[in-house]
């Protein structure tokens, strides 16, 4: 398959044909599907030209019918403030939770001012009001999408939540780690009389650890990949470094399981008749796969072909947030259904750990090559692999729940094997990723049971049938909020398509965050020229993120955090140093000083006006040296409203 779908394609692009017909249901399969990838690849229309029913060609576009897609994107990855396009009655609703996931309680205090928000108890407008509950919140939600974990963030929720378990476990420990730990969290909650930074003082404490010691509280110390994340906030790093995200510290884990059993989100979501995902993702793969007649679990060439499956499986299982299981399913017809039972029982055995789980879906409608009556419709073939895929439960908004729904990405494993349930699987597949707002693979498995990518593009090319434009359309959202990290990271789910702007994507956030090495002061200052600019034009009506995002742009990758650059910079810019006070006075800012004092009203923000001024002004001051070119402190900008445009571009593209 692989190897016709490159040189099929570059027909296709040479010829350029209005619309490619691929026969489907007689011949080798694995040709035809490969003249489908090819056609995919090349940006053609395609159709499936049943030999059976001469004259009546479909496309996967008809065969796949996923409901509002994007809704179920930015449900997944809870951008709360974009669901107001879709639900614009219960805008309220979304407001108060985009609020919550910037550790800001102040929409939710307004609101009970205000005689409350239709659909929103008072018990749960109560909870969104604490402020400890919005760092949870916050904290998981964007740890989740692969946000850059800011230091004030951190903090507090890691201080918070090892304060809580101490003060359960403190009687149960012995003496010497309940010393550590209760210094731990004295040290951590307040910096004075200290010299040491928050990382020196959590590595102390590891150390001072004792080996028999147990428990909750030092579970979380002893959390190496923990340890690592709290490192990279803590010196603030955490921006600098590449877009991207793969598991999460089990400690992180386990809290965030803990935190939703009592969250509001699921029971709120279901008055809208929505069902949330569970904040970390579900962890699991879903697995399509054919079977041929010989399958068995007494045919060996079946058993290696599994094996082979799962081995293939296993590498880079570690790039989601939360370890999961393989859910293979086999695609059974009558005749193979006996067979393909016993083989999912064998398969069964090699994950006794429950890491594997397999079942037979069937019995499918394919009559048997040799009776009479016409094969049956692909679609009714799609519509019984759906409904298996729906029996295996319903969702609930938190982990555990068994659904298939919230699975983290869908394979498809192609075979040689009927034609009809071949792109019955793909229709199936495609649609069911568009449902679960995840990632698709599809990948061949060749008579030498090699695993490989079906297509040159690492089996994505799927993705063009649906997910592209959803997750385009997405990434185009995040980055108009300057969260170009999770824009970069959702382009990775998309096909080849979106290679090209997910590297503009990739290049625009080190321009927001990295300065070059060899820069001097005069090329710093240039920068945080062009960055405040972008800052200016991109939030000028959001007085506090716009505070928050200058000062992250300039320091530290930029002027450096407490450097002679960055104090030069202050003292010529007293507007910057502005910008730092009111950056210090936003929600998102000294959190755990906040909890702390008890202190749950969060400052005003300031008129935009003021800050847009602030940043003229700093912009101003930082023009040092050789005059440059009229419009250059917009360069940025400009670059920026480019990638923005071509990210709009793929999210109205329609699939081919």
């Amino acid at each position: 398959m692989r190897l016709c779908t490159g040189p099929a394609a570059r027909v296709l692009r040479e010829v350029e044909p209005a619309r490619c017909l691929v026969s489907s249901g007689s011949g080798s399969y694995a040709l035809g599907a490969g003249a489908l990838l090819a056609a995919l690849e090349a940006g053609v229309p395609v159709g499936l030209m049943p030999v059976h029913e001469s004259g009546v060609p479909y496309g996967f576009g008809d065969l796949v019918t996923a409901d509002q897609p994007l809704r179920n994107w930015l449900l997944r990855h809870r951008f709360w403030e974009e669901l107001t396009e879709f639900d614009p009655e219960h805008a309220d609703v979304w407001r108060l939770l985009a609020a919550r996931q910037r550790a800001d309680i102040g929409q939710a205090r307004l609101a009970e001012r205000r005689g409350g928000v239709p659909g929103v108890d008072a018990g749960q407008l109560t909870k969104l009001k604490e402020l400890g509950l919005a760092v949870e919140a916050a904290f998981f939600e964007r740890v989740a999408r692969g946000e850059a974990i800011d230091q004030s963030l951190l903090r507090a929720w890691f201080v918070q939540r090892l304060a809580k378990r101490f003060e359960r476990e403190n009687e149960d420990m012995i003496p010497a780690a309940r010393d550590v730990v209760g210094e731990l969290v004295t040290a951590l909650t307040s910096r004075r009389g200290r010299d040491e930074g928050d990382r020196a003082v959590l590595q102390r404490a590891r150390t001072r650890l004792p080996t028999a010691a147990g428990g909750d509280c030092v579970a979380m110390l002893r959390d190496r990949q923990f340890a690592d994340l709290f490192d990279a906030a803590t010196t603030h790093k955490a921006h600098l470094d590449e877009p991207g995200i793969g598991a999460l510290p089990g400690t992180v884990i386990e809290q965030a399981d803990r935190w939703e059993r009592s969250d509001l989100v699921p029971k709120l979501l279901k008055r809208r008749k929505m069902t949330p995902w569970p904040v970390i993702g579900g962890g699991d793969i879903l697995v399509l796969m054919s079977m041929g007649l010989r399958s068995g679990a007494d045919d060996e060439p079946s058993r290696q072909a599994l094996r082979e499956v799962l081995k293939w499986l296993s590498y880079g299982s570690d790039r989601f947030p939360r370890p999961g299981h393989v859910r293979l399913r086999l695609l059974a017809t009558q005749e193979t259904q006996a067979p393909l039972e016993a083989l999912a029982t064998w398969v069964r055995t090699l994950g006794m750990d429950g890491s594997v789980e397999a079942q037979v879906v069937g019995p499918l409608p394919l009559p048997p090559p040799d009776d009479d009556a016409p094969p049956p419709d692909v679609r009714q073939i799609r519509d019984g692999i759906w409904q298996a895929l729906e029996a295996s439960g319903r969702p609930t908004g938190r982990a555990g729940s068994g659904s298939l729904r919230d699975v983290d990405e869908v394979v498809l494993v192609l075979n040689p094997g009927p034609a009809s349930i071949g792109n019955a699987m793909i229709a199936a597949g495609v649609e069911w990723s568009l449902r679960a707002a995840c990632p698709l693979r599809m990948v061949e498995l060749g008579r030498d049971q090699g695993v490989r990518p079906a297509a040159r593009d690492g089996g994505r090319v799927l993705r063009r049938l649906g997910p592209d434009t959803a997750l385009a359309g997405l990434a185009a959202r995040a980055a108009r909020r300057l969260d170009v990290r999770t824009a970069w990271r959702l382009l990775g789910h998309g096909s080849e398509r979106l290679d090209e702007v997910r590297e503009a994507v990739g290049e625009l956030h080190r321009d927001l965050y990295i300065a070059p090495q060899e820069a001097g002061r005069e090329e710093r200052y240039r920068l945080a020229r062009q960055r405040l600019a972008l800052v200016a034009r991109v939030l000028a009506d959001e007085p506090w993120p716009a505070c928050y995002m200058a000062v992250e742009m300039v320091r530290p990758g930029l002027l450096g955090w407490n450097t002679d650059l960055w104090r030069d910079a202050v003292d010529r810019s007293p507007a910057l140093g502005e910008l730092v006070g009111l950056r210090d006075t936003s929600p998102y800012a000294h959190l755990l000083d906040r909890l702390r004092r008890g202190d749950d009203e969060a400052d005003e923000p300031p008129e935009p006006t003021r800050v847009l001024r602030l940043l003229a002004r700093a912009i101003t001051d930082l023009r040092v040296g050789a005059p440059r070119p009229a419009g250059d402190d917009l360069a940025l900008f400009i670059r920026f409203e480019d990638v923005c445009a071509e990210l709009d571009r793929h999210a109205k593209a329609a699939a081919p």
